[in-house]
C-alpha cells in the first residue's frame, strides 16, 4: 500500500515542534505496512527575511526534502501564507487563494505522483492539502481521503456560500472524509450528506520509559502541579485558566501552575498574571520540545487545557499516555473516549466556575488523581496508540484503492463490451 500525504502543517527540519502530531502519524503508518511519502508544501520566504524573524526563519531555510529517520519528506516552495492578514480571505473564499497556489505547485506534485505512483492520496485538511488531493484526482484519477481536524473549518461553510462551493466538491469527490471526533463526523454530514464521513480518533506515541523513572526537580519535589501546554490563541483559554487557578490558589498553598507554549495571546495571559497578584504561582515556560512536554506531564498532578470547539488535542491523548488526569471542555472531541469522573473532569466551555470547581476537586483529592492517573493511562493503553489509528487508516486506504481499481474494472469490462 503506497500512500502519498499532504500535509501542509508538518515538521521543518529547523523547527520540529510544527505538526509533529503528523509526523509521529506517518511514522505509525511506515510500522504499520503503509509505505507513506510526505508531501509539505512550504511557504516562499527569502533568505534575508528568515534572518529577521524568527516565526519565518524555519521556512527560510527549509530544504527541498528531508529525511525523518526512514521516513522521506518532500518541502515544495509555493505562494501560501497562512497569516493573520490572510485568514479573512482563506476563510469567506478560499479558491482565491489555493487556485494560483495550486497553479504553482502542480507540475513539482504530480511529477512526485508519477514517480512514486502511490494507491492513494492522503490529505490532511480539506481547506488546503483536501483541495490539492481533488485536484490530483482530477488529473489523475487517484483516490484521495481527507482528515480534518477543525470544528470552525467546516462550520465556516454554513456562512460564506463562496467557501461552501469551495468545499462541496472536494468532500464529495473524496473516498472517505475521517472526522477526529464524532461531533466533527455529524457536521459534516449534516453540511455535506453525500460526503463519506466517519471518526477515526488521533492518537499519540508512548512516552520513553525513562522518562517515568526521572524525579522531579528539587524545586517542584513538594508542589501540586497543574500543567497546561497549547499555542497561545483566543479558543485555548488561557486567561481563563489563569483566573480560575487564581480562585483555587489560596486553599492549596503548594500548588503552582505551569504552562508551556506561546502565541498571539500571551499579553493577554500575562496581563491576566498580574492583575491576579499570582504571578509567582504561575510559570510560563515558553516553547518546550516535545520530550520537555512529555516530562512535564509526566510530574504534572493534572493536565489541564479549557479550551474550547477543541476537536480531539493530540495534547490529551499525550497527557493519558503520562497517566496524567486531564481537565476538558465538555464540547470537545476528547469526550468521545474520556469520562468525566474517571479520567479527569470535564467543564463547562468558557466557564471560570466550572473550571475552579474542577480544580479544586483535583487539587484537594489525592486518591482521585491516583485513581484517575491509572485509568487515564490504561484508556490511552487500550485504544488511543498511533498504531491503532494507523492500522484503522491503512484499512480505509485499501478500501479506497480497491473501489478505485474496481470501478477502472468495470469501465474497461464496459467499454470492451461496447467495442
Amino acid at each position: 500500500m503506497r500512500v502519498l500525504m499532504l500535509a501542509s502543517y508538518f515538521p521543518k527540519p529547523a523547527n520540529p515542534l510544527m505538526g509533529n502530531w503528523a509526523l509521529s502519524q506517518a511514522q505509525a503508518f511506515l510500522r504499520n505496512g503503509i509505505d507513506v511519502t510526505v508531501v509539505s508544501g512550504t511557504a516562499w520566504v527569502p533568505r534575508v527575511l528568515g534572518r529577521m524573524s524568527a516565526g519565518a526563519a524555519a521556512y527560510a531555510s527549509c530544504p527541498p526534502e528531508y529525511q525523518w529517520g526512514e521516513l522521506k519528506a518532500y518541502y515544495p516552495r509555493w505562494p501560501f501564507y497562512p497569516v493573520n492578514l490572510l485568514r479573512p480571505l482563506l476563510t469567506a473564499n478560499p479558491a482565491a487563494i489555493l487556485a494560483p497556489c495550486w497553479h504553482s505547485i502542480k507540475g513539482q506534485l504530480l511529477s512526485l505522483v508519477d514517480r512514486l505512483r502511490p494507491d492513494v492520496v492522503y490529505a490532511h485538511h480539506t481547506q488546503v492539502n483536501g483541495y490539492l488531493a481533488w485536484r490530483i484526482n482530477r488529473v489523475t484519477g487517484l483516490p484521495y481521503v481527507i482528515t480534518d481536524h477543525d470544528f470552525g473549518e467546516i462550520e465556516s461553510c454554513r456562512h460564506h456560500p463562496a467557501r461552501y462551493r469551495f468545499f462541496r466538491p472536494i468532500v464529495e469527490g473524496a473516498s472517505s472524509v475521517i472526522a477526529v471526533a464524532s461531533r466533527m463526523e455529524q457536521l459534516m454530514a449534516g453540511l455535506f450528506p453525500r460526503a463519506h464521513a466517519l471518526t477515526v480518533h488521533n492518537g499519540a506515541d508512548p512516552p520513553h520509559q525513562d522518562a517515568f523513572l526521572r524525579q522531579r526537580p528539587a524545586e517542584l519535589a513538594s508542589r501540586r502541579i497543574l500543567f497546561c501546554a497549547c499555542a497561545f490563541y483566543e479558543r485555548k483559554g488561557i486567561p481563563l485558566l489563569v483566573r480560575a487557578f487564581a480562585r483555587t490558589a489560596a486553599a492549596f498553598p503548594d500548588a503552582i501552575l505551569r504552562i508551556a507554549g506561546d502565541g498571539e495571546t500571551r499579553p493577554q495571559i500575562e496581563k491576566a498574571i498580574q492583575e491576579t497578584g499570582i504571578g509567582s504561582r504561575v510559570q510560563l515556560l515558553g516553547r518546550l520540545r516535545h520530550e520537555d512536554v512529555l516530562q512535564e506531564m509526566i510530574w504534572a498532578d493534572v493536565f489541564v487545557l479549557p479550551g474550547w470547539d477543541e476537536p480531539f488535542a493530540t495534547a490529551f491523548t499525550e497527557a493519558l499516555s503520562a497517566c496524567c488526569p486531564i481537565v476538558y471542555a465538555s464540547d470537545g472531541g476528547i469526550t468521545d473516549v474520556a469520562v468525566s469522573g474517571k479520567h479527569g473532569l470535564a467543564v463547562e466551555p468558557r466557564s471560570e466556575d466550572s473550571l475552579v470547581s474542577a480544580l479544586s476537586s483535583l487539587l484537594g483529592d489525592d486518591a482521585l488523581r491516583q485513581t484517575m492517573a491509572k485509568a487515564s493511562h490504561e484508556l490511552f493503553r487500550d485504544r488511543l496508540l498511533w498504531d491503532y489509528n494507523a492500522l484503522r487508516m491503512r484499512s480505509i486506504f485499501a478500501a479506497s484503492a480497491n473501489a478505485q481499481a474496481a470501478g477502472s474494472a468495470l469501465e474497461e469490462s464496459h467499454t470492451s463490451s461496447i467495442r
